[in-house]
C-alpha cells in the first residue's frame, strides 16, 4: 500500500537517502485534505484486493474470521470515533464551553451548567473546530456548535492564521466577528491564486497589485464588537448538517 504512496506526485520516499534531489515541494498536487479522501480509498483498494499471502482479499479473511473473535465491538462507533481526538479541559459556562477564543453552545449543556468546580473533557477535530465534543459525568458525549453562527467552519491551522493576521492588524484574536471576516477573506485570496500561476504572483507581488494585499485593513475597521455574553435571549438548537 505504501509503494502506491510513494507513486504520486510530491513524495518524500521513505528515507532522505531515497528522496535524493527529487523536488517534493514543486511536484506536489494534492492539498492535505485531497490526499486523506485519496488514501482512504487506497485503504479500500488494498482490502479489496488478492492478498499474495492470504490468498484472497483483506476482507474476505476478515469476514471468514470475524466469528471467532470474543474482543468487544464499540457499541457506540461515534463515541469510539471521537475519543481518539485531541482533548482540552474547560468549565461549562453560563454562554457555553470557551476553546480556542470561540465560545460553543449545546441546549444539552444548560442544566450542567455550574456543577461543583471541576472541568470537563472537550474533544475537537483540528481539521474542523465548528463542531465539539463535551464528555459529561455519565460518560456521554454532548455535541457543541459555534454559538456565533457567523463563523465559517474552519481547520484549526486556519483559525491560527487569522488569529496571527489579526493580532498583525492590532486587533483583538476574542473579537468573532473581526475573525470570521477576516477568515472570509483569506479563503477569497485562497480562490483567487488557485487561477494564477507561481510567476504570475511572483509578477504581481512585484507591481504591488496583488489584488485584496489592503483590502483586510479597510473591510474589517468598521466590524463592531460581539456581545458580551447577553445570556438572558432564549436558546434554540442547532440543526446538525
Amino acid at each position: 500500500m505504501m509503494g502506491a504512496v510513494h507513486l504520486l506526485p510530491g513524495t518524500t520516499q521513505s528515507s532522505i537517502a531515497a528522496k535524493g534531489d527529487y523536488d517534493a515541494e514543486s511536484k506536489a498536487t494534492m492539498t492535505l485534505s485531497e490526499f486523506d479522501r485519496w488514501f482512504a480509498l487506497e485503504i479500500c483498494r488494498y482490502n479489496n484486493s488478492i492478498h499474495s499471502s492470504l490468498g484472497c482479499t483483506p476482507v474476505a479473511k476478515w469476514e471468514a474470521l470475524s466469528e471467532q473473535m470474543t474482543g468487544d465491538i464499540p457499541f457506540e462507533m461515534e463515541a469510539f470515533q471521537v475519543s481518539f481526538l485531541p482533548s482540552e479541559l474547560r468549565k461549562i459556562r453560563r454562554d457555553g464551553i470557551h476553546l480556542f477564543q470561540i465560545r460553543y453552545w449545546s441546549d444539552a449543556l444548560a442544566g450542567h451548567i455550574g456543577r461543583g468546580d471541576g472541568k470537563v473533557v472537550v474533544r475537537y477535530d483540528p481539521r474542523d473546530i465548528s463542531m465539539i465534543w463535551v464528555e459529561l459525568d455519565d460518560g456521554r458525549y454532548v455535541e457543541a456548535r459555534y454559538r456565533n453562527l457567523e463563523i465559517p467552519p474552519v481547520s484549526l491551522w486556519e483559525y491560527r492564521e487569522a488569529m496571527r493576521k489579526a493580532r498583525a492588524l492590532g486587533k483583538s484574536g476574542s473579537n468573532e466577528l473581526v475573525l470570521a471576516e477576516l477568515i472570509r477573506q483569506q479563503r477569497q485570496i485562497e480562490a483567487e491564486s488557485r487561477g494564477l500561476t507561481k510567476a504570475e504572483r511572483r509578477t504581481r507581488e512585484r507591481k504591488g497589485t496583488l489584488k485584496g494585499t489592503n483590502s483586510a485593513v479597510s473591510t474589517t475597521e468598521g466590524l463592531r464588537p460581539i456581545d458580551t455574553g447577553d445570556t438572558s435571549r432564549p436558546l434554540f438548537k442547532v440543526e446538525r448538517w
